[in-house]
């Protein structure tokens, strides 16, 4: 999987995240966990999937202490050029399908947080999310939590925007149980798509705390190129985006959806 995740890190930070849409959604993002949890000084977080690392950059200049992994070793080397002024953010490379790897390796910090943005978890099967949950409950404190972005089942904009286009395989992708290969710069990579209850279902042991859509004003990443030059048009959706994000049923046809969960 490593090797679909490489090529990307050199343009991931161009092609989204400092794009008007990747920031609007990254921003909806932190809106939405404040909610739930307040990075501080006294907080430990594990990030998996932390492609550049500006989520591991924005919880280390809150203070936390934070191990950002991914499975990219290109992907873990943009994160620590971009933190290596924060002696609280460490970086390693780690397959998500290997967790265990960290507690069985000897591994002594239990977490406050474990995170992952924008669809990390949608690279892993049924099986593999049902044994990350399983792998991560040994990694959290009591009552530690897991907040995750993710890509739902459908998402209305994509939807309407492909089906418009009469490219109707695209339109109702998300739908495809087996999963689909996405182009990622040009890899095909194995993507799966899951509704927040089937979340739910996967994550034995852990009580949902809330459910927020990430994107269901705000447009896919790839209509970039449309909204550049409509600042003001992408300020009014996300504006929206803002006032309803406590509208956990809008979550199911967001572009993504953040979802918290507590250890119980």
């Amino acid at each position: 999987m490593a090797a679909h995740f490489d090529h990307t890190a050199g343009n991931y930070d161009q092609d989204f995240t400092a794009s008007p849409i990747g920031k609007v959604q990254r921003e909806l993002v932190f809106k939405s966990l404040d909610n739930c949890f307040s990075a501080t000084s006294a907080s430990n977080i594990l990030e998996i999937n932390c492609g550049t690392g500006e989520d591991a950059l924005h919880f280390g200049e809150l203070g936390a202490q934070v191990l950002a992994t991914d499975i990219s070793s290109e992907m873990v080397k943009v994160t620590q050029a971009k933190t290596h002024h924060l002696p609280n953010v460490s970086c390693q490379v780690l397959d998500i399908n290997k967790l265990d790897n960290l507690s069985n390796s000897g591994h002594k910090t239990r977490y406050d947080l474990i995170f992952s943005n924008f669809g990390g978890l949608n690279c892993l099967t049924e099986n593999d999310l049902r044994a990350f949950f399983k792998n991560a409950t040994s990694l959290l404190k009591q009552n530690g939590l897991i907040a995750l972005v993710i890509m739902p089942n459908f998402c209305l904009w994509e939807t309407v925007y492909f089906a418009t286009k009469l490219q109707f395989s695209k339109a109702f992708r998300r739908r495809k149980k087996s999963g689909v290969l996405a182009n990622v710069a040009g890899q095909n990579v194995p993507t799966f798509y899951y509704s927040p209850s089937q979340i739910k279902d996967f994550a034995t042991g852990f009580t949902v705390l809330k459910t927020t859509p990430i994107g269901f004003f705000t447009p896919p990443s790839y209509l970039n190129p449309f909204f550049a030059n409509r600042p003001k048009s992408l300020k009014k959706l996300a504006k929206q985006d803002e006032m309803r994000l406590n509208k956990a049923y809008l979550a199911s046809f967001s572009d993504h959806f953040l979802i918290c969960l507590q250890k119980n």
